[in-house]
């Protein structure tokens, strides 16, 4: 099953395309000159246009990353179609450990249609990383499930920024093998801003607000009670 992202707001999209169908059919039930519905249909697509367009750059702006570690991430992603297969396995590790799992990047002639190991919430999964210009066929979705045996993986996986081809996405169903493309790669993104914006809102909290026991204060107190000799005093009442 190939994954999926954040996708762009087609919902406007089809919402213009639906406006400018009903402008037709009101201009041919109201007998309107060619003339003038060349001038409406005009206005109409620079108008449904402009929309677009705007809704568009809103939804770019509001999805777009933030903090320094998946702004890094996103900058480098912008030049995965620069990078050697080498240089993408070691972005795609990257990526996984920046989500809080353990990856390693295994790569070589030995890798057996492995190319990084990720243990997911102690579950370690076998994945393939294809940096095609075209869709991926169903080779690596071949190797990978041959591959992730072989490491002992519960899972195997493809990630093909330029997705797949229909051959690679029936195999795939058939076999149980996850595939990903670009879109989920921008989500896997902003599932690390998401993290680092809830470190940073966690660290921020317990600055604003210490745990009375981790206060220098605190601290003092007990080590001083640590170093402290009890003396009886001579109003306390004896020992039982």
């Amino acid at each position: 099953m190939t994954g999926s992202g954040k996708s762009p707001p087609y919902g406007i999209y089809y919402a213009g395309v639906f406006a400018l169908i009903v402008l037709l059919i009101y201009l041919r039930l109201e007998n309107v000159g060619l003339i003038k519905q060349l001038k409406v249909l005009l206005a109409g697509f620079l108008l449904v246009g402009a929309v677009v367009a705007i809704s568009y750059v809103v939804w770019h702006v509001r999805n777009m990353p933030t903090t320094p570690t998946a702004v890094e991430l996103s900058r480098r992603f912008e030049e995965v179609r620069f990078m050697s297969g080498a240089q993408f396995e070691v972005f795609v590790a990257d990526l996984f450990r920046a989500m809080g799992h353990q990856a390693t990047v295994l790569g070589g002639a030995g890798d057996q249609g492995v190319d990084i190991v990720v243990n997911r919430r102690g579950e370690r999964v076998a994945v393939q990383c294809k940096n095609y210009q075209r869709p991926a066929n169903n080779k690596p979705v071949q190797e990978v499930f041959a591959g992730a045996r072989h490491h002992r993986c519960v899972e195997a996986w493809v990630v093909a920024p330029a997705g797949y081809t229909r051959g690679a996405i029936e195999l795939a169903k058939s076999t149980g093998v996850s595939l990903y493309d670009a879109n989920t790669i921008r989500k896997w993104i902003g599932e690390v801003d998401k993290l680092e914006k809830e470190r940073a809102s966690e660290t921020e909290s317990k600055t604003r607000h210490p745990s009375p026991e981790n206060t220098p204060i605190s601290k003092e107190m007990t080590e001083a009670r640590k170093r402290a000799i009890w003396h009886p005093h001579p109003d306390d009442p004896p020992d039982s």
